[in-house]
């Protein structure tokens, strides 16, 4: 290689290294282009399709209910539910007839989660309220906790009480097809309560929705947690789709 030849050569790998460095340079001055992430992208796919929102969970509450006959006046009975001298539920209830005939009656006593104290067995106290003095007579107390069978008084008779639940309410807002949404309550991937609602407006509009969740307490393993899952059914495939996952314990 002569002189000449070589020095155009060494002239061509300098232009060469200094356009490299203009252009390592250029983009260097340059903001990068964001990096969207698999879990960034799947998130935001989600929030385009969560077709729930401004979901609420109100105070979890005991479900006792009472099936019997009573003879009382004007058919008008009282309750409370006690543990030990605390009250945690009280209220009325009317039968079919009123005394002296005998009437059917089905009462559904609620108990706020807030209201029991631990450990302590809760007393049913069913009565009528004597109308000249108003003082409490014929009060039948019933053990809740207890499996025996219940038994009468002289006014109250053929007393059963089903099996307590554990009920959940759920509301919010919901953009599902004809407003119809679906549910599931599961505990350690077990499904322990399932159904449907519906809510006040068919999607593409928002509507509002309240939904009771009852689960017996006969399905339920103690200090395990609850989720929620909120979803709908397509119509196409009749797979799910849109699902929400909520913590309900």
């Amino acid at each position: 290689m002569n002189k000449k030849t070589f020095t155009v050569f060494a002239a061509s790998i300098l232009t060469c290294s200094v356009f490299a460095g203009a252009l390592s340079t250029t983009w260097a001055n340059q903001t990068p282009p964001p990096v969207t992430t698999q879990q960034e992208t799947k998130a935001n796919e989600a929030a385009k399709q969560n077709m729930f929102r401004n979901i609420k969970r109100a105070e979890p509450a005991l479900l006792y209910t009472l099936k019997g006959e009573a003879s009382v006046f004007e058919g008008t009975y009282q309750y409370a539910v006690k543990q030990g001298k605390h009250v945690v539920a009280k209220g009325y209830g009317t039968a079919s007839k009123g005394g002296p005939e005998w009437g059917t009656f089905a009462q559904t006593i609620t108990i706020p989660a807030s209201e029991l104290i631990e450990n302590e067995p809760l007393i049913l106290e069913i009565f009528e309220i004597n109308q000249e003095n108003g003082e409490v007579i014929n009060k039948l107390s019933i053990p809740l906790d207890s499996s025996e069978q219940v038994t009468n008084n002289k006014v109250f008779r053929n007393l059963k009480l089903a099996a307590p639940s554990v009920v959940y309410t759920v509301s919010g807002e919901a953009n599902v097809f004809e407003g119809t949404y679906q549910y599931a309550v599961k505990q350690n991937g077990k499904i322990v309560a399932e159904g449907f609602g519906t809510a006040s407006k068919g999607g593409p509009e928002w509507g509002a929705f309240t939904q009771k969740i009852s689960i017996p307490t006969s399905k339920l393993a103690s200090n395990q947690p609850l989720t929620l899952e909120l979803f709908e059914i397509d119509q196409e495939s009749g797979e799910m789709k849109n699902k929400m996952v909520l913590p309900l314990k």
